[in-house]
């Protein structure tokens, strides 16, 4: 992750579901507050008659025409707020659409709404695509879940940043931009260090591992405040995992800023209820930046 990140196009991917309006919030807010450009996509998935009908006549298919109506109505009302919209609408697999447009549009954040469905008990699902974006998307991925504030002001205010991490290089990428946020929108962040089970118990292991962290810290972010760099920092900031789902929901968190790739504890879990209940439960939009091997 650059240390001095810019804001100039934001891409927001949407299906028409409600939770891609209110992810749409957040998506025309922020391109407010940076003057960046938002490019709408929506991904048609054809059927194979409309896609037989639209080789015989050259011509757009009804489905085609009508999401294309759809997302202009929706760039109008967003265009009358003074910002500049830009819109498509692509077929393919949602996944690979989004992701290729990501780069194809020089994109500097992308803005994903989602929604839990729940398997049981314990299991929530956000859906393939959207796991597959997050852990392949060039560039920071914003997603707003269906508990996030509804009705969000134009001129939005951050009263406080979540930022995850858990010891790992990943989570240190993250640090840069948690800090261009809080910058940005003058919002203290609150670190929450996820503790590895193995450490929970093991003083020497936790005292290694944030020593470890904030030696990677002062390579990643030497103008970082000396708390940051100070393992004692993140120590008395240790949580378990449930202990930093339910910090989000106690706290006026405005954003959760982390880091992720397949080695790190966010992604290990990814198919177990922590991270799940993370994007689909979170009162606030989560900002995931994902890590490239230096």
């Amino acid at each position: 992750m650059n240390a001095n990140p810019t804001i100039k196009r934001i891409l927001f991917a949407t299906d028409f579901l409600a939770s891609s309006r209110l992810a749409l919030d957040y998506a025309a807010a922020f391109a407010h507050h940076f003057k960046a450009v938002l490019v709408m996509l929506h991904v048609l998935e054809l059927s194979s008659a409309a896609r037989e009908a639209e080789t015989q006549t050259a011509q757009p298919s009804l489905s085609r025409k009508g999401a294309q109506e759809r997302l202009e109505a929706i760039a109008s009302g967003v265009r009358r707020l003074g910002l500049e919209v830009e819109t498509f609408v692509e077929e393919g697999v949602p996944s690979d659409v989004v992701l290729q447009a990501v780069d194809r549009h020089s994109a500097d954040l992308l803005v994903l709404g989602i929604h839990g469905v729940h398997r049981g008990i314990e299991h929530l699902l956000i859906g393939s695509n959207t796991e597959e974006i997050l852990l392949s998307a060039n560039c920071p991925t914003m997603t707003v879940g269906a508990h996030v504030m509804a009705g969000l002001d134009l001129g939005l205010h951050l009263e406080k940043i979540l930022y995850f991490s858990d010891f790992t290089p990943e989570a240190v990428a993250a640090a840069p931009y948690a800090l261009f946020l809080s910058r940005e929108f003058r919002a203290p962040i609150d670190v929450c260090q996820l503790l590895p089970v193995a450490a929970e118990s093991n003083p020497k292991l936790r005292q290694d591992l944030a020593d470890e962290y904030c030696e990677w810290m002062r390579r990643a972010l030497p103008e970082a405040g000396p708390d940051w760099l100070e393992p004692a920092f993140y120590l008395d900031h240790g949580m378990v995992l449930d202990e930093m789902i339910d910090r989000d929901q106690r706290v006026n968190a405005g954003l959760i800023v982390l880091g992720a790739r397949a080695q790190s504890q966010f992604r290990r879990r990814l198919h177990t209820s922590f991270v799940y209940q993370l994007l689909a439960k979170a009162t606030c939009p989560v900002v995931s930046i994902r890590y490239r091997d230096p």
